[in-house]
Parts: C-alpha cells; structure tokens; sequence
C-alpha cells in the first residue's frame, strides 16, 4: 500500500467515527469497533490519527451495514411519501456513502456525470470527486437565461403528471460516458428521462446510482431500459 493509499484510509476511518459520533455514543461505538471510548474520542476529535491497522480495524468492522442503518433512521415516510431532506443535505454522510459505492465504478471511464435538480445534486458531486470526476451536468426544470440551445425530455410519472426536464445543448458530448445519479429511484420516469438526454447528446451511459429505491425497481428499470451497465441504490426502502 502506498502511502496516499494509507492515509486516505486512515482519514476515511476518522470520517465513519465522526459520522457514527453524530448517531452514537461512545460507548456504543466501542461496542461496534471493539476500542475504548477515550481512543475514539482522541480520533473523532482530530488529536490523534489512527493506525493504518486500526484504520482498516474501524472500516471492517462498520463496512456499509451500519451506514445503511443509520441512512435509514434519517429517512420518514408519511402517506406513502418519503422525506429526505436530513439525507440529501448531510455532507458527511453523503461522503461516507460516495467512498462505500465508488469502488463499484472504479472500473468503468467515467467522463461526466449527470443528475436531476435538485436533491440528486449532492451526492453527485460527492461521487464525482471519489471518482475524480471534474463535471457535474444537472438537468433542471428550467431553461436558463442566457442559454441559447437545449436538449429536453419529459419524464412521465403518470398519465396527467409529467416533468420536462433541460440541459445545455453540448453539456454532454458525443461518446462521453456518462454515470447517472439522483437521490431517489421510484418509477424510474426521471432516470429514463437523463437516459433519453444522454442518447439525444450521442454519449452513452455507463452506470445509474440512486442513494434510495422503493419496491425493488432496479432490475425492473434496468430491463426496461435495456441497460447492460450497472443500476444499483444504496437502500432499498421497500
């Protein structure tokens, strides 16, 4: 391991402890990784960093159950609806997810990465910056002033209801691959809708991660799509 590797790793266990610490007590967190309190304190507060085999001591033993866990904790659910907005605008926590899943896109040329205003804009930019990259393309309700051309599509939850949804003309450029994200995968309509957008720009989509889903529609998105790339969400909430 070299040493950017190692310290990236130590750095990343202080950033679960610190998550966990908004969620947790100490006590409980030693419970979870097996050290003492006053340990994860002198960590949580910066005074010490921990080992690269304490490090990856307090990675295994959190790994993405408990980040899911917590994830769904924060998730309210009322009519049917759900409200995420203690998830959408967590900055610590949305890191933590973004550096659990970047490994699932590690292999894959990501040129840009596309989202849907406005709760999907977070997570996006966090992923983009495990995975290096440097342009987030968000398609808005809106056209913008000042924009000349766009390219639009509709995403059609149901008969009656729809959304248009615009982004730049030349935002996304031919064979550019694209990573899709946004916050939630419910019908899958706003996701078929950045799909549309990215064949319209002659680019290709390479991955579509969602922080949630409900009622297990991954597969059923993905076959309707005839998408051979990954589709995955963080949780399901069915």
């Amino acid at each position: 391991m070299n040493k950017l590797v190692s310290v990236k790793k130590k750095l990343f266990a202080v950033e679960i402890l610190r998550v966990l610490k908004r969620n947790y007590t100490y006590r409980e967190i030693s419970r979870i990784i097996n050290l003492p309190p006053s340990v994860l304190s002198r960590y949580i507060n910066g005074h010490v960093i921990p080992s690269a085999e304490k490090a990856e001591m307090i990675i295994e033993a959190v790994k993405e159950n408990y980040i899911r866990d917590i994830l769904r904790s924060k998730v309210f659910e009322r009519d049917g609806a759900y409200d995420l907005t203690s998830v959408c605008y967590d900055a610590g926590l949305q890191q933590l997810i973004a550096k659990s899943v970047a490994s699932e896109f590690e292999l894959v040329k990501v040129d840009k990465i596309l989202t849907a205003a406005v709760d999907g804009i977070p997570i996006a930019i966090q992923l983009g910056n495990e995975l290096g990259v440097k342009s987030v393309v968000v398609a808005k309700g809106t056209k913008e002033v000042g924009v000349e051309e766009f390219l639009e599509e509709k995403a059609i939850f149901s008969p009656v209801l729809f959304k248009t949804f615009y982004i730049p003309k030349g935002s996304l450029k031919k064979d550019e691959n694209v990573l899709i994200v946004d916050d939630i995968m419910r019908t899958g309509a706003t996701l078929e809708a950045m799909v549309r957008l990215v064949e319209r720009s002659k680019a290709k989509t390479v991955g579509i991660f969602t922080l949630f889903s409900v009622k297990n529609c991954v597969e059923e998105l993905k076959k309707r799509l005839g998408l051979k790339c990954k589709v995955m969400s963080f949780l399901d909430l069915s």
